[in-house]
């Protein structure tokens, strides 16, 4: 997978086949380090029993309010789902961005998210590689802490205060971001949203903001954060949910841009998007989108995810990139086969609600309860699908 994000030689496409069960409701991870870190464990042993290209490495996620919760925003965790702020500290009256203060670094957040880390390495008795937790980055950080439709206006009608809450949550960033990698005796890199990568030339951000602003917008409010960013951690593995097509070439512009993720498909990340995110040299992390976005209504059903998987992901990934450069996942994407609980009665298990790890319900479909020889004779079924596609460019070419 190193080779492969990095654009060098590899024998084959990398895929990662995942696994998961929910052993607790999601938001009791926020409240236990022993529940996070028992379910990630349980995740890993169940991906590690059947075929696959997944490395393991332990993923302390304190939610993406982490950094907002730092500068003073009161967070708020809904039963199964992920801690969201409420009340941003600044809403219309831009002049009280000049009130915030960037955050002490013995601060409780960032005290507690250092004690998690410390926890996840003692327990695991260094046997994984412990990544930092989830990097949001600077325009994601600033849309929380500023009311989000407030913060975008800001950035056409109040300049100068929208870039000093971008500014002063940069230096926050890089700094919180920094005692994180310190911490740790055996770091994971780069983690939220990549795979692991034997690598340290660079830290993950996540930037979904950045498609809610124009290409001009986004050259003088997000790439100029980005770049500071990168240049204090050697580099940036750059993440962002939806269409980000239309400032593809800002992106491509971050230094020391080193791969992309995103999710395949036809309102997200576009086909047509792969081949010149390869040929600029950056490396690319190709998840397949939740089929309610941007799917046609009758293209394919819950039934069909193998055959959309094989006959759209696979050809499309394989014809954009030409084999080089890409990371792939598996069936059910990041989320993967999904095993229930043995725990219950059968017909309370079958009328039960399932919430996957990252909070998303689990359609009970062909990927659920699998068996490992199911799993192992999938993964070698994905593996030849790209066979075929390589040869047959080959003949092409």
């Amino acid at each position: 997978m190193t080779d492969a994000l990095h654009l060098r030689s590899i024998d084959r496409v990398p895929v990662l086949q995942m696994s998961q069960t929910v052993l607790y409701p999601r938001h009791e991870v926020f409240f236990s380090r022993e529940k996070n870190l028992i379910f990630q464990l349980a995740n890993i042993n169940l991906t590690l029993e059947h075929d696959t290209d997944y490395v393991p490495y332990l993923d302390p996620f304190e939610g993406v309010t982490v950094l907002s919760e730092a500068f003073g925003c009161s967070v708020e965790v809904p039963f199964n789902g992920d801690p969201w702020i409420k009340n941003p500290l600044i809403r219309k009256n831009q002049e009280d961005a000049y009130s915030l203060k960037k955050p002490e670094l013995k601060n409780d957040v960032y005290i507690r998210t250092l004690e998690t880390l410390k926890y996840f390495e003692e327990k695991s008795g260094g046997m994984l590689r412990v990544g930092a937790t989830d990097p949001q980055g600077p325009l994601d950080v600033a849309s929380l802490i500023w009311n989000n439709q407030d913060f975008l206006q800001a950035c056409v009608l109040n300049k100068k205060e929208a870039h000093y809450i971008l500014d002063l949550v940069t230096e926050a960033f890089i700094e919180f971001y920094s005692m994180q990698y310190e911490s740790l005796k055996k770091p994971a890199y780069p983690v939220h949203s990549f795979p692991l990568v034997d690598s340290s030339d660079g830290i993950s951000i996540s930037d979904d903001e950045a498609i809610l602003l124009s290409p001009a917008l986004y050259e003088e409010f997000g790439l100029p954060y980005l770049n500071r960013i990168s240049d204090a951690f050697g580099g940036l593995y750059y993440h962002c949910c939806g269409d980000f097509g239309f400032i593809l070439d800002q992106i491509l512009k971050i230094r020391g841009l080193r791969a992309i993720n995103g999710h395949l498909s036809p309102a997200e990340l576009r086909p047509e998007y792969i081949s010149k995110i390869i040929k600029s040299g950056v490396g690319l992390f190709l998840g397949i989108s939740d089929r309610e976005i941007g799917w046609e209504a009758d293209s394919w059903g819950w039934n069909d995810e193998k055959k959309m998987y094989d006959s759209y992901y696979i050809p499309s990934a394989m014809n954009g990139s030409q084999g080089k450069g890409i990371v792939l996942v598996g069936y059910g994407s990041y989320f993967g086969y999904f095993d229930t609980p043995s725990m219950g009665r059968e017909d309370e298990k079958k009328d039960a609600l399932l919430v996957g790890a990252s909070g998303h319900t689990i359609h009970r479909g062909p990927l659920v309860d699998i068996s490992i020889e199911e799993k192992n004779a999938e993964f070698k079924h994905i593996l030849e699908i790209i066979d075929r596609e390589s040869k047959r460019m080959e003949m092409e070419n």
